[in-house]
């Protein structure tokens, strides 16, 4: 997406807004398994997968701001980095035992218990102003600020995920209003936080059941289960740019350092994977949920 001003222009437009279909990605990957099938009743099926995927648009649109169209589409090369959805790693554990039968008693054969385990490093994000203001003077008001500071996590506290006052506004300011018109003239440029360089929260789950299936005929087999997903009750939130697509650095104002607007604050996470998307569902993200069922094979 390019948008420059026009100048001499007797039509009166400011900005022309041109699309074109390019990309550019990279992935890279090292993946190990080991399987255990049916040893005395244990199966279990361990993953791992270290990567990283590079590209300069991770989308067709740009749904998340920059996931297709560049910052400064007069250097569009400078978007090439961390993919949306690169995830540096990723572990998972699949353990079922079934119980040896014990006799010819119903109650007490049939029983058994399925784990699996996630643990996953979180995926990369940026930040965008979110119609602050357009500082770039590009005219599409997603500017990416300028990295003032070291970039501070504090990953145990969701409402201060991120401590703002590393980022601000991309020029020089003469008060601190937080919009273009107290920039100096000369000093409103694209900001310098690279796409992707920021990393989100990661995923911890462990998710459990236990079941028996006890045989009603010869052909007919009732399972009864209870299952519990996030068993421990780890609370996983979602990308910084769910639920509003968006991870903007002026979420809380500004303030004026020196001669810089910067954030206030921390940047907080403001949902779980389970609501992230709006469509809530039981499994991965949510706090722990538990869930009954029966089922009849025949």
């Amino acid at each position: 997406m390019d948008a420059r001003p026009l100048r001499n222009n007797p039509y009166g437009a400011y900005y022309v807004l041109h699309e074109q279909s390019t990309g550019k990605s990279n992935y890279n990957a090292l993946q190990a398994s080991l399987k255990l099938s049916g040893w005395h009743g244990i199966t279990s099926m361990t993953n791992y997968v270290w990567s990283h995927s590079l590209d300069n648009s991770s989308d067709g649109e740009d749904f998340e701001p920059n996931a297709a169209q560049p910052n400064d589409s007069t250097n569009p090369q400078l978007e090439y980095g961390n993919s949306n959805f690169d995830i540096r790693n990723r572990f998972t554990w699949i353990f079922s035992y079934q119980l040896p039968k014990m006799g010819s008693s119903r109650l007490l054969n049939g029983w058994g218990f399925n784990s699996t385990l996630t643990l996953q490093s979180g995926q990369p994000f940026h930040f965008n102003y979110n119609f602050q203001d357009d500082f770039s003077g590009s005219g599409n008001a997603f500017d990416r600020p300028d990295v003032v500071g070291p970039v501070i996590y504090h990953k145990g506290d969701p409402f201060n995920y991120i401590d703002l006052s590393s980022f601000a506004i991309p020029c020089t300011v003469t008060a601190a209003t937080g919009t273009a018109a107290d920039c100096v003239i000369g000093t409103r440029h694209f900001g310098d936080l690279r796409r992707g360089s920021l990393v989100g929260p990661d995923f911890r789950q462990w998710d459990v059941a236990l079941f028996k299936d006890t045989a009603i005929t010869e052909h007919m087999n009732l399972q009864l289960r209870a299952e519990f997903f996030n068993v421990l009750n780890h609370p996983n939130f979602a990308s910084p740019y769910l639920p509003n697509f968006i991870a903007d650095p002026g979420i809380n104002g500004f303030q004026q350092a020196g001669n810089r607007e910067v954030g206030v604050g921390g940047f907080p996470l403001q949902a779980t994977g389970d609501v992230g998307v709006g469509n809530p569902f039981l499994g991965g993200g949510g706090p722990r949920g538990i869930q009954l069922a029966a089922k009849i094979t025949f």
